[in-house]
C-alpha cells in the first residue's frame, strides 16, 4: 500500500483542481457509478447524451471483447456484458484520455497517450497467452499506469520542464530519485495514488507502485501475482516504447522488452505476434487519440542483442538524508562527499537549525559530525526528536569515554561511529536506516488503517442511527424521530415565544383500501402520500409517518392561518382525481391542525389538540381539515 504521508500528499494537492480528474458528462457517470442501487438505464442515458462520447466509449469497450466474436454496439450493452466495475474504469481511462490540455511546453503529451494506449493493447493481447489476468482491467490499469507523470506535469509545470531537461542523458532510477528529491513523491507512486483513489483493486495498485522494481514486492501479501501483473505492466511500456517512430533509446527499450519475454515465459514468435496485431489495429485505434505520435509501420531486430542488466539503485535510495556540520569541516565534507559518490543526495543542515523544524522534517537518516557540533547544541539538537518513529540518527565524532557514550546513546542517537568515515561504515548504517524506513512505513500503515476503521465506525454508528430514525416504507423520519424533534421545537418556541404548529394527517377508510389494492397496493398508496408531503411542505417543516396511515407534520414560526393553509393545500391535493387517476378508488384524507397556546404547558398538549380536532374532521364526513383553537 501507498504510505500515509503519500496520502497526506494527495490530499495537500487534489484542491487545487490541477490533477488529472474527469469532468463533464464523465463525472455524472462517475457519480452515478459509486451509487450501490444504480439505475444501468439512467447510466445508459447519460453516456449516451454526447455521440463523440458514446462512439469513443463503445470503441475502448470492444478492445476488452477482442477475441469474442459478437461486437458492443451499445452503451446499454456494454454496461451488461462488461459490468459496472470495468465500465467505470473504462469511462476514467476516457475522461483522463479527452480532457488532456498540454500545459508543460516541454511534455509530450501525443507521445504520452500513445504509449499508454499502445501498451493497454499490448498486456490487453498477450493475455490471449499468458491468461492469469482479466484481460478486461489490466487494459485499462496499463493505459492508466504512468498518469503519475501527467500528474506531476500539470501540478508542476514549470519546475517539472527543468526536471525533463536536467532527466536527458540520465537513467530512470536517478530521475525517480530527482522526482521524489523536488517533488516529495516520484511519478510511479502518484500513478498508485490516483489509482487508489478512484477504487482501483489493491492488488493493480501495489503493481502500478513497484513497476519501476517488481522485486520490492517479495514477502509481501500475494507477491506471486503482484510482482506478475509488475512485470507484465513493464512488459506493455517496452511493448509501446520499441513501436514508436521517434525513439532515440530504441535499443534500450528493446533489451528491456528481451527481458521482460524472459520473465513472463513468452516467446519470439508471441511476441512479434503481438507486434503485428499492434501495428495492424493501430489505424482504428489513433482516432480515440486528439493526437498521436507516430509509429513504425514495422517492428523488427528487437530480438537481437543480449538483455540489458536492470541498472541496481544504490543502497539507501530512496533514504530522506540530512547532515548536521559545519560546511567548512573536513569531516563534514568527507562525509557529504562520500554519500554523493555512493549516489545519494543529502542536503546539508546548519548548527543553527531549529529544532522543531528537524523533529517535524520527513528525514529517514540523520547524520550529526560532532567535532563540528558541541555537545550543548547536539542535545539542543536532539531534544525533540521521536527515538523510535523520529529518523536513524548516526553521529560520527573523536573517540569517546565509556561514560560519555552512554550518555550519548540515552538521547535518539541510534549509533555513534569514530573517526575517520569508512564506506563500510557508512553503507552498514544506511542498511540500518532503510530497515527503520520500512519499520516507519509500517507503523503508517497500520495507523492508516485504524484511521479508516474508525471513520468506517462512525460512518456505521451514523447509519444505523439514520436507519432507527427513518421509516423504512415511506423513508420519512419516524416516531422517534417526530418525539425527540418535537420537544426540540417545544423548547424554542417557549424560549423565543414563536409560534408552533402541528398536523396530524390521517387517510381515509385505509383499510378499503388495502382490502381493494391489497397490501403492496396499500403500501405504494403510502409511499406516494409520503412524496406528495414532502413536495408541499416548506424547508422548515417536518413531515414524519408516525405509524400506518397516520402522518404528522411540524411547522415551526406558523401562525394558525398559515398552517390551515398549508393543511387544505395537502388536503386537496390528496383528493383530486388527477392524484390517484391510476387507481379504480377515490383516496382522501382528514388533517386536525393545532398551535401552542401560552396557556399550554405540556407539549403533550398541543398534541391531544391536533388529535381532537382530526377526530373532529373523521366525524364530521372526512376529507377536510379542523382547526383546534
Amino acid at each position: 500500500m501507498v504510505a500515509v504521508s503519500s496520502a497526506e500528499w494527495l490530499t495537500r494537492y487534489r484542491s487545487g483542481g490541477q490533477l488529472p480528474s474527469p469532468r463533464g458528462i464523465f463525472l455524472e457517470a462517475l457519480r452515478l457509478l459509486e451509487q450501490e442501487d444504480i439505475d444501468s438505464r439512467e447510466l445508459g442515458r447519460v453516456l449516451q447524451s454526447d455521440p463523440a462520447t458514446n462512439a469513443r466509449l463503445l470503441q475502448l469497450a470492444n478492445v476488452s471483447l477482442h477475441y469474442r466474436s459478437r461486437p458492443i454496439v451499445a452503451v446499454n450493452d456494454a454496461i451488461l456484458v462488461l459490468g459496472q466495475a470495468q465500465i467505470k474504469r473504462l469511462v476514467l481511462a476516457l475522461a483522463l484520455i479527452q480532457s488532456t490540455a498540454p500545459r508543460v511546453p516541454d511534455f509530450d503529451y501525443s507521445g504520452f497517450w500513445t504509449r499508454s494506449l499502445l501498451a493497454g493493447l499490448a498486456t490487453q493481447h498477450a493475455t490471449a497467452w499468458l491468461g492469469r489476468v482479466n484481460a478486461d482491467e489490466i487494459f485499462v490499469v496499463t493505459l492508466l499506469s504512468k498518469v503519475g507523470r501527467l500528474a506531476l506535469a500539470s501540478l508542476f509545470p514549470e519546475s517539472y520542464g527543468e526536471l525533463l531537461t536536467w532527466c536527458v542523458g540520465k537513467n530512470e532510477v536517478e530521475c525517480r530519485l530527482e522526482e521524489r528529491r523536488r517533488f516529495d513523491v516520484d511519478q510511479d507512486e502518484l500513478s498508485a495514488l490516483l489509482l487508489e483513489d478512484w477504487g482501483l483493486p489493491s492488488i493493480y495498485v501495489e503493481a502500478v507502485l513497484h513497476q519501476g522494481c517488481p522485486e520490492e514486492l517479495l514477502g509481501t501479501p500475494d507477491s506471486a501475482r503482484c510482482i506478475f501483473l509488475a512485470h507484465l505492466l513493464r512488459f506493455g511500456n517496452s511493448m509501446a516504447a520499441i513501436c514508436l517512430q521517434r525513439n532515440p533509446s530504441w535499443q534500450e527499450d528493446a533489451a528491456k522488452l528481451r527481458k521482460e519475454t524472459e520473465f513472463l515465459g513468452l516467446s519470439q514468435e508471441t511476441v512479434n505476434g503481438v507486434l503485428e496485431h499492434l501495428l495492424r489495429s493501430w489505424p482504428g485505434w489513433r482516432d480515440l487519440l486528439q493526437e498521436a505520435e507516430e509509429i513504425r509501420s514495422t517492428v523488427t531486430g528487437w530480438e537481437d542483442g543480449e538483455t540489458a542488466e536492470e541498472v541496481e539503485p544504490p543502497i539507501g535510495a530512496g533514504l530522506q538524508i540530512a547532515c548536521i556540520g559545519d560546511d567548512t569541516s573536513a569531516n563534514g565534507s568527507a562525509c557529504s562527499a562520500m554519500l554523493q559518490r555512493m549516489g545519494l543526495c543529502p542536503q546539508k543542515l546548519p548548527r543553527s537549525v531549529d529544532p522543531l523544524t528537524l523533529s517535524s522534517a520527513n528525514w529517514d537518516l540523520l547524520i550529526v559530525i560532532k567535532d563540528s557540533v558541541h555537545d550543548a547544541e547536539l542535545e539542543r539538537l536532539l531534544a525533540g526528536l521521536d527515538p523510535i518513529l523520529g529518523p536513524y540518527l548516526l553521529v560520527f565524532g573523536p573517540p569517546l569515554s565509556p561514560v560519555a557514550e552512554l550518555l550519548l546513546y540515552r538521547t535518539a542517537v541510534d549509533a555513534y561511529e569514530t573517526l575517520p568515515l569508512t564506506d563500510e561504515q557508512l553503507l552498514k548504517h544506511l542498511q540500518f536506516a532503510m530497515r527503520r524506513q520500512e519499520a516507519r512505513r509500517k507503523y503508517s500503515l497500520r495507523q492508516q488503517r485504524m484511521q479508516r476503521l474508525a471513520g468506517s465506525l462512525v460512518e456505521v454508528n451514523r447509519d444505523l442511527r439514520q436507519a432507527a430514525l427513518t421509516d423504512p416504507l415511506t423513508k420519512l423520519r419516524n416516531r422517534r424521530y417526530a418525539e425527540d424533534r418535537f420537544a426540540q421545537e417545544w423548547a424554542v418556541s417557549k424560549h423565543r415565544q414563536t409560534a408552533l404548529g402541528v398536523m396530524l394527517l390521517d387517510l381515509d377508510n385505509f383499510k378499503e383500501i388495502n382490502d381493494s389494492l391489497g397490501h403492496d397496493g396499500g403500501d405504494g398508496v403510502l409511499h406516494r402520500v409520503a412524496r406528495i408531503l414532502e413536495e408541499l411542505i416548506r424547508q422548515q417543516d417536518v413531515v414524519c409517518r408516525m405509524g400506518g396511515d397516520e402522518f404528522l407534520v411540524l411547522c415551526p414560526e406558523t401562525e394558525l392561518s398559515g398552517l390551515e393553509a398549508l393543511a387544505n393545500r395537502i388536503c386537496e391535493r390528496l383528493s383530486a382525481a388527477e392524484t390517484w387517476q391510476d387507481l379504480p378508488l377515490s383516496i382522501s384524507v382528514s388533517i386536525g391542525v393545532a398551535c401552542r397556546r401560552e396557556d399550554m404547558e405540556d407539549p403533550r398538549e398541543l398534541i391531544k389538540a391536533a388529535d381532537q380536532a382530526l377526530f373532529a374532521a373523521k366525524q364530521k364526513g372526512r376529507n377536510q381539515v379542523v382547526s383546534s383553537y
